[in-house]
């Protein structure tokens, strides 16, 4: 394992009603947003993908932009689908990134493992 990242985050600190745009072009993708609307859930989906970047971030162990690396949480799914960029992946020489959603009342909590050589 090169690192492992764990954020939380109350589930309604994302319901915007009547959303449909991107709430936070610096840290969702417009794909991400989109996916969150047609979701059912946004605000499960969009509170998904924020603690899976921030325990990305967390789990790198310094900055890397969180825009390469997309999640798509659908609801009562605890992996989520993610697409990691060209640019991150090389970020972390390659590393395998693993997601796991957990979820207890109105919380949800990310944990982000990085695995493979250090490169």
């Amino acid at each position: 394992m090169r690192g492992a990242g764990v954020d939380a985050e109350r589930v309604a600190r994302f319901d915007r009603p009547g959303f449909s745009g991107n709430p936070l072009p610096m840290v969702f993708t417009e794909r991400e947003a989109a996916f969150a609307v047609a979701s059912g859930d946004p605000a499960r989906a969009l509170c998904a993908a924020f603690c899976a970047k921030e325990a990305l971030f967390k789990a790198a162990g310094r900055p890397v932009d969180v825009r390469g690396f997309e999640v798509f949480a659908r609801p009562g799914e605890d992996r989520p689908d993610v697409v990691i960029g060209e640019e991150l992946a090389s970020d972390l020489g390659g590393a395998a990134i693993e997601v796991r959603l957990f979820e207890d009342g109105g919380n949800l909590v990310a944990a982000v493992i990085l695995s493979g050589e250090a490169t």
